[in-house]
């Protein structure tokens, strides 16, 4: 079974709760505040830089307080299946914080996808983050349906 795509997702239990949120906000003072405080402060400033820092703590807080885990999906032919799990944030420099579930996971497309999800600010900001790895196949009815409407359309010609 070809192996079409990998996907990096960040899954929260559920339900997170007020407290799980109380707790990130109090793990770590930022400027003598907490996370949405001083969140408020910077978003009417222009430091641009210094947003990006105070969301990836908030991220990292977040995901230790509420024990969210960054999970690696393998599509294969239209359905995900879980094949390994990330514990740290430097997963792209460091191979061992990613525990394969099962044999067979290729380094080097998980590596892909970890370099992508670090273009994409997946760590400041954790969003669906999808490499393909190939084009997954047109199934023969789909060609059949394409053909018959083909010779259809070249008949009526």
């Amino acid at each position: 079974m070809p192996l079409e795509a990998l996907i990096l997702r960040r899954v929260f239990p559920v339900p997170v709760t007020f407290a799980d949120l109380r707790r990130a906000q109090e793990s770590d003072k930022h400027f003598g505040m907490g996370y949405l405080d001083s969140w408020s402060v910077l978003k009417h400033s222009k430091a641009d830089k210094r947003k990006g820092k105070v969301l990836a703590r908030w991220h990292s807080a977040i995901k230790e307080a509420t024990g969210a885990l960054d999970e690696v999906y393998a599509v294969i032919d239209g359905r995900e299946v879980r094949v390994a799990i990330i514990h740290r944030s430097d997963a792209a420099t460091n191979p061992e914080s990613v525990r394969a579930l099962g044999p067979g996971l290729r380094c080097s497309a998980v590596e892909s996808l970890l370099i992508a999800a670090d273009e994409a600010g997946y760590w400041q900001r954790p969003h669906e983050v999808r490499v393909d790895l190939e084009e997954s196949q047109m199934s023969h009815r789909t060609m059949a349906r394409i053909a018959a409407a083909s010779i259809a359309i070249a008949g009526s010609k």
